[in-house]
């Protein structure tokens, strides 16, 4: 719902996230969604004692309405 609003009613170009490497489901979710890995940032945060690597993920206005596209109602 929010990517909707973000590209339908915004008109936002582009979505980004940053994810931590080590936290699988919250990339396995923005996979599922349709975001794409387009870089890591190594050892970019220092948590609970150790150095973590930042997965940038991204999606762009034409991917979200290709994956999102409405569904026709019977």
């Amino acid at each position: 719902m929010l990517l909707r609003f973000m590209f339908a009613e915004r008109r936002y170009h582009k979505c980004e996230a940053r994810i931590f490497a080590h936290n699988e489901a919250s990339l396995a979710l923005h996979r599922r969604l349709g975001f794409v890995e387009e870089g890591r940032l190594r050892d970019r945060v220092f948590l609970a004692g150790r150095h973590r690597d930042l997965v940038v993920l991204g999606m762009l206005a034409d991917e979200f309405a290709q994956r999102h596209a409405p569904r026709e109602t019977p």
